[in-house]
């Protein structure tokens, strides 16, 4: 699959490209343009800006749906811009690093040299503008809500809705044509997040990875997401094993295991039962001793 654009409503595209099936995202509206996650690296971020470039040449602002490196780390290609997040600026430069080490060690064991040196030079670019609750962003005869969410499948997720073009941009919170990722997520409250999303019924969701779908396909993912939270809690009241769960669920046995073992993770041990207070110690009745007399009656009366 080449990287093309899918035009989903007015003025709204989604980017789809091959590396990690991920689908990003670019709303435009009369004075300004909003681009949603900028890709794996900053080669990556240099392509997609020049593709914006064929569609707009209007002023961008870019916005983190989280913190996971594949939807932020090409931003650098977007020069200064107004950058919208959930997580805070340190937070996304310490989690960063962390990720170039660990997915540049991975690609180079992968044997994709290049892509690990690509990943290994990209400037981070954290955010700079924090988005707590919902902030309402006005692009010129058009305005998209950025909406904190969760936690969900990270602590930091964001979505963003065109609500004239009745889109739904969901990031990693949904996935088409491959399970959803448990390994940093909160498997409880992630299927009440999606649902709490899907509450003004958008005509387009738009998942972080795969092709676009409509609401009723997000509505199925939904259910399945709130399956594996059932599945969870059986296993943790005994009604299941581990096993059982991770065979029967809605997902792959490998993500169910995944989604138990984060879940096991996040779940704090029972607490020790409290230790029992000794029993009073009771001293024995006391014993009464009666001394005998031998008493000689005389009934006669004399």
């Amino acid at each position: 699959m080449n990287d093309r654009w899918i035009e989903v409503a007015d003025r709204v595209w989604v980017r789809r490209l091959e590396e990690l099936d991920q689908s990003l995202g670019l709303v435009v509206g009369d004075e300004s343009c909003l681009v949603l996650d900028t890709g794996v690296s900053a080669d990556a971020g240099f392509a997609y800006a020049t593709a914006i470039r064929e569609l707009t040449d209007l002023p961008w602002q870019v916005a983190y749906t989280h913190d996971h490196f594949d939807h932020w780390f090409g931003t650098a290609a977007f020069g200064e811009s107004a950058v919208w997040a959930v997580a805070d600026g340190a937070h996304y430069v310490r989690f960063g690093d962390e990720q170039r080490r660990k997915w540049a060690a991975k690609y180079r064991l992968d044997g994709r040299e290049q892509d690990a040196r690509r990943i290994a030079a990209s400037r981070l670019v954290p955010p700079n503008c924090r988005v707590q609750g919902a902030v309402g962003l006005d692009l010129g005869g058009r305005t998209v809500v950025l909406r904190q969410v969760g936690p969900a499948h990270s602590d930091n997720d964001m979505v963003v809705e065109v609500p004239d073009a009745g889109v739904l941009f969901a990031g990693d919170l949904l996935e088409q044509g491959a399970p959803p990722s448990y390994d940093s997520a909160f498997p409880i409250e992630w299927p009440q997040a999606v649902e709490y999303l899907l509450s003004w019924k958008p005509r387009i969701v738009v998942p972080g990875h795969g092709e676009p779908g409509d609401y009723w396909w997000a509505r199925s993912q939904a259910r399945d997401l709130a399956e594996v939270a059932r599945l969870c809690a059986e296993v943790a009241q005994g009604f299941l094993t581990e096993d059982e769960a991770a065979e029967h669920g809605p997902f792959p046995p490998g993500t169910m295991r995944t989604a138990i073992a984060r879940w096991k993770e996040l779940t704090p041990p029972p607490p020790e039962p409290a230790p029992q207070p000794e029993p009073a110690r009771t001293l024995p009745p006391p014993v009464v001793v009666y001394d005998f007399f031998d008493y000689s009656v005389d009934l006669t009366g004399n």
